[in-house]
């Protein structure tokens, strides 16, 4: 159930699991956690909300099988006298189901990591990278690249350049206010901004999103071709041999017009509402197998609608090559305009293969990242490897972290895994509004080694505190957790709220914190996340990192008031550029540390860039 509030804003969704027979539903958050952290103010993030871990729920549901199991023995022992041969085969049924859930959770797997950070991180590498070209032969008539080669000599990064050696910014420049220098300048670049392109600058696209459009007006049977809509207008481009799509990609997109071709599938037509068409393709590649997810989106109501030509398509591509997929789905938009994937998510379905495609996590040597085609997935994962590493080295070790725009956990979960074996990270928050991003990120952290996710259990139990010990330290003005850290720590480390940026800053994600970890959408910031970073630190306010603790009325706290580090990665410039003028000149006392620019996808005139900003 999925609350709003008066403000029209949605709440961290709850849901409800079932529990042992006799007692009452429990309404949880839906959090990565243990059933004792409620015990510990320190560690909870609601008042009267219990938080329920994957291990502790999992064991709840064992018992709850045990004990079936048990009442069921018993009958058939009751029976034994009068029982037939079906009867003995159900109960060995049920044994062998028992003992497929019994036993401990096997320890997670090793698995290859697939971006060696000091291999492509490096400054050879990178002078290479700037000036090697693509040699596609769709350059000039595809819409998607702007240069063929030298892939950082594009506008938005000339702007970008301009922008952080301009006057008003060095003036709220580290370097400048450390090395004493004059702040006014007049340079076009004065070094600050250092542009990195993390990947090869052909085959680096893990994911492409083409339109499907018939292959002749003829006959709308006549099978389907696919590409990129051509500079203004509605004209599909093929690309068949994309010089940036990863190799897997090409191959699929080359057996789908097969395929098409073959059984007729037609492509979508507005003006034709049957259901029948084929709109759109999404290629997902798992790079650890070069197989494709493959998401279908048909321009239809339900599944139902786009019957037969579906289930036709779905045959003949596990026909022509059964060992490139990796699963299909299939997406039912029948609204007008362009989006690809309508917000309802019971117009995804899945038709064959596993639910998630995994990738290994950017660090380490266990750990596995989850993606349903449901979730938010970066087109260049290899690229992206490298700026999540960049995140996790400006995290100081032993911190506590708040991701807002988490996705599945990427940022955050690379940073606990990359400080787990020097100074851990205490805890960190992660949070989306996207509500199918949980279950990634659920899978995500059990497959990370208990020792990194999970606090060290201690020997005996809590201390015992009353809420006059807590009033009166409080009171006292002093920091009430100044206590033997080893005590008030319990469970997994990582957690996650389904929320808005917004309302999960508002709901407490961030007290505690000293670390902000933001990836924002193109159009960067929300107001109430800007609004609270730009207010200026309040001194008076307790350090605590529960709501339930906080001693002020809400109207008067600074829901970021613990945050010295903010870690700002940015996929739309002009929004970038707005909200950093917005953090400097505000009296929050921020001040720019490093901008780096990533050119995750060479051959556009697009940067993602790293902003680390500080303050004391």
């Amino acid at each position: 159930m999925l609350n709003v509030g008066a403000s029209g804003q949605s709440s961290p969704r709850q849901v409800s699991l079932p529990t042992m027979k006799g007692m009452n539903l429990i309404n949880v958050f839906l959090v990565i956690s243990t059933g004792h952290s409620f015990l510990s103010p320190k560690s909870s993030f609601h008042q009267r909300t219990i938080r329920q871990s994957p291990s502790n729920f999992h064991s709840q549901t064992l018992t709850v099988r045990s004990t079936s199991s048990s009442s069921s023995r018993s009958q058939n022992k009751k029976r034994q006298s009068s029982s037939n041969s079906g009867n003995r085969r159900q109960q060995q049924n049920s044994n062998k189901n028992k003992s497929s859930f019994s036993g401990p959770k096997p320890p997670p797997s090793s698995r290859p990591l697939l971006t060696l950070y000091d291999e492509q991180r490096n400054r050879v590498v990178n002078r290479e990278r700037l000036t090697k070209p693509i040699d596609c032969q769709h350059f000039g008539t595809c819409p998607g690249c702007i240069v063929n080669d030298h892939v950082g000599k594009v506008d938005v990064i000339r702007s970008a350049t301009r922008f952080f050696s301009s006057t008003a910014i060095r003036k709220n420049r580290l370097d400048v206010e450390r090395s004493g220098e004059d702040w006014v300048v007049e340079a076009e670049d004065d070094g600050f901004y250092q542009v990195v392109v993390p990947s090869d600058v052909t085959q680096w696209r893990t994911q492409a999103k083409l339109v499907v459009a018939p292959k002749s007006s003829s006959w709308a049977k006549d099978g389907c071709i696919f590409g990129l809509y051509q500079r203004g207008s509605h004209d599909v481009l093929e690309i068949p041999n994309c010089q940036v799509h990863h190799p897997s990609i090409n191959r699929a997109v080359e057996l789908l017009e097969q395929a098409t071709t073959k059984v007729g599938t037609p492509a979508y037509n507005s003006d034709s509402r049957d259901g029948q068409g084929l709109r759109y393709v999404q290629l997902q590649v798992e790079r650890t197998t070069g197989k494709i997810c493959l998401t279908l989106v048909f321009g239809a109501s339900d599944v139902k609608a786009t019957q037969p030509s579906l289930s036709r398509l779905t045959k003949e591509l596990t026909k022509l090559d059964p060992d490139l997929w990796h699963s299909m789905w299939c997406h039912t938009n029948d609204a007008a305009g362009n989006n690809i994937f309508s917000r309802n998510t019971k117009n995804w379905h899945r038709l064959s293969g596993p639910e998630f495609v995994r990738e290994p996590l950017p660090v380490g040597e266990f750990g596995w990242l989850y993606f349903s085609p449901l979730a938010f997935r970066q087109g260049n994962m290899e690229g992206f490897d490298i700026l999540a590493n960049d995140v996790a080295r400006a995290v100081p070790g032993g911190s506590r972290v708040c991701e807002l725009y988490a996705g599945v956990g990427l940022l955050g979960l690379t940073s606990l895994a990359y400080h787990h074996d020097t100074e851990p990270l205490e805890w960190v928050r992660c949070s989306d509004e996207n509500p199918a991003n949980p279950r990634c990120f659920t899978r995500s952290i059990q497959s990370i080694p208990r020792e990194t996710i999970e606090h060290p259990k201690q020997n005996g139990p809590a201390p015992a505190l009353t809420l006059g010990d807590i009033r009166k330290q409080m009171e006292s003005g002093d920091d009430f957790w100044d206590v033997d850290p080893s005590t008030r720590r319990f469970g997994p480390k990582a957690t996650y709220t389904v929320a808005s940026a917004g309302y999960a800053l508002k709901s407490g994600q961030a007290l505690g914190a000293n670390v902000m970890i933001v990836d924002p959408p193109r159009k960067g910031l929300e107001d109430d996340v800007l609004e609270e970073l730009c207010k200026p630190f309040n001194p008076r306010q307790p350090n605590v990192e529960s709501p339930n603790m906080m001693t002020l009325e809400d109207y008067y706290v600074n829901w970021t008031n613990d945050v010295q580090t903010l870690i700002y990665v940015s996929c739309g410039f002009d929004a970038l550029a707005r909200d950093a003028e917005k953090l400097l000149s505000s009296p929050a006392g921020w001040k720019l540390e490093s901008a780096t620019g990533y050119v995750l996808f060479p051959g556009t005139n697009h940067v993602e860039t790293l902003c680390i900003f500080q303050r004391e």
